[in-house]
């Protein structure tokens, strides 16, 4: 990234607009990220963030659901959006001759969804059938066990879909309260990279969202993750195999420890050659993948092993996971296994650096965890700079038998052994 090409500006209401200049692409890539993922949700309110975010698309002040479809349609452009604990994020690719269309309706989707009680209960629908698509995925399943066993009792543990009870009694009323405490300047932050004017895009957006719902009034409280200790959870399942998520806390988002766990990262599960891959699958055949899920949050994070197994092969496979955390505690990693791992993240960031959405979101999370702006070059050379003792040193913090948490779905009869991760 060329400085002279980012910019940023903060509107004295709090609201921040970010951009990235490419003059040589015909595209524009914008999202509106708003600090109200699914830890803002107050007691019964589990899965409100989310289905918000779907209700914003059934229509606004201006313009129906089919209107908005047809709008994109019509501009070849690309709409969607993700909820996620910290944030939700509304974003659109198309031409950049089409810029101030897809800001426009960005906008609106913020600021005046209609949130019809008909639209609701149609929409409640959708994400009920949603819930209950990942019982009938069992890997799934089995991430979500392991979040709430992780974190349980805490808004941070909660799936971001929400249960099934918690939906049904969500109303327009609750939507538009959780708008008005969360949808508000401060919280609210545009980023586009592309062919973009990045002054007429603060111009725009400075009138685009001053009817936001929400205010700057008040102080407002990030809950923090809860401390987790060891637990195993298994839940019974008529299923063909037993699907295992394995792990432990892990860092911060701003921690400089987390460039040694991301390398530790690659080299325990990261391609055909990692350390789990040629154990579990390749020498034992006991898998068809193995892999991680994990996430670095503002103030904390987590870090976990995923597979799925014959129901005779979970045990033995829970030893073998075992044994190589231990192994890389006691003995670390290898110069070769280091220079491999460096040399796939390195592939990977400069990839991911061709795609436009990735750019958007890069410039986003940077402000939005950091207040600055990082380069890919800038992360890059900090990970590279790992040394093989912060690796084993960062497994020694991780990898503790007080930590590990494990969750398993499967065709578990009553009585079945636990599936420990013996890590000391």
């Amino acid at each position: 990234m060329m400085d002279s090409q980012f910019r940023k500006s903060t509107l004295p209401n709090g609201l921040r607009v970010l951009s990235e200049r490419h003059p040589h692409v015909h595209s524009a890539t914008l999202g509106l990220w708003i600090e109200a993922g699914s830890i803002y949700e107050e007691g019964g309110q589990s899965g409100l963030a989310h289905l918000l975010e779907h209700m914003v698309f059934k229509g606004t002040a201006s313009r129906s659901a089919t209107k908005i479809a047809q709008l994109m349609d019509r501009i070849g452009g690309q709409m969607n959006a993700f909820t996620e604990r910290e944030f939700v994020c509304f974003h659109v690719k198309t031409l950049a001759e089409h810029t101030d269309l897809a800001l426009e309706l960005l906008c609106q989707l913020a600021t005046s969804p209609t949130l019809e009680p008909d639209d609701l209960e149609i929409e409640k629908s959708v994400v009920l059938e949603e819930i209950r698509s990942v019982e009938d995925v069992p890997e799934e399943l089995a991430e979500d066990l392991f979040m709430s066993t992780l974190w349980p009792s805490s808004r941070w543990g909660r799936p971001i879909l929400g249960d099934e009870k918690s939906v049904e009694k969500l109303s327009t009323a609750d939507l538009r309260l959780f708008m008005k405490a969360h949808y508000a300047p401060r919280n609210v932050l545009v980023s586009a990279v592309g062919d973009v004017d990045h002054d007429r895009l603060v111009k725009r957006a400075a009138r685009l969202l001053r009817d936001l719902p929400g205010d700057n009034e008040g102080a407002r409280l990030v809950p923090p993750p809860p401390e987790i200790a060891s637990s195993i959870s298994m839940t019974a399942r008529d299923v063909e195999q037993v699907h295992i998520v394995c792990g432990t806390r892990a860092y911060s988002n701003t921690d400089p420890r987390r460039f040694a766990a991301f390398t530790l990262d690659t080299i325990l599960t990261g391609g055909y050659s990692s350390r789990l891959f040629q154990e579990v699958r390749e020498k034992r055949g006991l898998c068809y993948s193995i892999g991680s899920v994990g996430a670095h949050y503002r103030d904390g994070g987590y870090w976990a092993v995923a597979t799925s197994v014959a129901p005779e092969s979970a045990v033995k496979t829970a030893r073998l996971i075992g044994k190589e955390l231990r192994r890389v505690k006691e003995k670390g990693v290898g110069k070769a296994e280091l220079d491999r791992a460096n040399q796939m993240t390195r592939a990977n960031m400069l990839l991911s650096e061709e795609s436009s959405s990735a750019q958007m979101s890069r410039i986003a999370r940077n402000e939005l965890c950091y207040g600055a702006q990082r380069s890919t070059q800038q992360v890059l050379a900090d990970v590279l700079a790992v040394t093989r003792e912060e690796i084993q040193a960062v497994a020694r913090e991780m990898f503790s038998s007080d930590l590990m948490t494990v969750a398993a779905v499967g065709p578990f009869d009553k009585g079945a052994r636990p599936l420990k991760i013996e890590v000391d």
